[in-house]
């Protein structure tokens, strides 16, 4: 009987850990994509999510067409891949305006093969030089940003 609820918290512990973020796990924070890979893939779906919740439908409204812009000018191979966006401190009523007073925004975004694998992962950043006072136009100028970001980065 002892043994029991000796047992009962090490299960707890145990599945406790299995149900923890993917970013808690510590995965390698950059994968870059082998230069001849890049030239063959083109980005077909790109989803935005966030660690506090799944971003508001104005937020990816906004900030999706404007990345899916850049990174169509610089991905036009063969090879669908899917984008997963990941933002790392959106909250729902963000501004998106740092303690700098400054527009930004940092997060990554997974290249993800038809078969589920991450080929590529790369940790982004943008911040505006600017302070625009609509936070929609903030969202579409970090979209941008974050879209020729990764085309530097990834696809040269």
């Amino acid at each position: 009987m002892r043994y029991a609820g000796l047992t009962g918290i090490v299960t707890a512990l145990a599945l406790g850990g299995c149900t923890s973020e993917f970013w808690d796990w510590d995965p390698d924070t950059h994968i870059a994509l082998d230069p001849l890979t890049a030239t063959g893939l083109r980005i077909d779906r790109i989803e935005v999510k966030s660690s506090y919740y799944s971003p508001a439908d104005d937020f990816s409204e906004a900030f999706v067409p404007a990345f899916r812009r850049q990174t169509e000018a610089c991905a036009r191979g063969e090879r669908g891949v899917r984008a997963v966006v990941f933002i790392h401190a959106l909250d729902r009523g963000s501004d998106l305006i740092g303690e700098n007073g400054r527009a930004q925004l940092s997060g990554s975004v997974d290249l993800i093969d038809r078969r589920g694998r991450v080929v590529g992962r790369y940790p982004l950043s943008a911040a505006l030089s600017d302070r625009r006072d609509d936070v929609g136009a903030r969202r579409v100028a970090l979209g941008d940003a974050f879209g020729r970001q990764l085309c530097r980065e990834a696809f040269g």
